[in-house]
């Protein structure tokens, strides 16, 4: 009997182990990405220490916000499971160097079709084809 209750123990604690090591997936809602990777845009231009290309959305009204390198855009969204899409997407003018960076995301934005989240990693795809990859921002610290 003893060897029994020891064998589940075991067998619980492995379970519970391996349980533990994978990271609970954020919200697409509520959580504010920040691009990581995008073959149109160079890596110099994603890892900047600033706030460029990120997006957020809201879950209340279906709307997302964000900004590119230059100008801010919002716009509307719909989930159904993982299919994603954005409609009429609009934002502000300014002009400004590498405009072909924004519009790279712009026209990205446009083909997403589906999405995917891994712990504080999002991934837009086309097609089954990974197009843009994100990153959680960590929330500002409370004071």
């Amino acid at each position: 009997m003893m060897k029994k209750i020891f064998a589940a123990a075991v067998l619980l604690g492995a379970m519970t182990a391996c349980g533990g090591s994978q990271q609970k997936a954020l919200p697409l809602e509520g959580t504010q990405w920040k691009l990581a990777k995008m073959e149109a845009i160079p890596e110099k231009a994603v890892t900047a220490e600033d706030d460029f290309f990120t997006l957020e959305f809201n879950a209340a009204d279906t709307m997302v916000a964000g900004r590119t390198n230059c100008n801010r855009f919002f716009g509307k969204y719909e989930l159904k499971g993982r299919e994603l899409s954005f409609e009429n997407l609009g934002m502000t003018r300014m002009a400004c160097p590498d405009m072909q960076y924004e519009d790279a995301f712009v026209k990205m934005l446009d083909e997403v079709d589906s999405y995917e989240i891994k712990g504080s990693e999002l991934k837009f795809y086309d097609d089954k084809k990974v197009i843009a990859e994100f990153r959680a921002v960590p929330a500002p610290a409370k004071k």
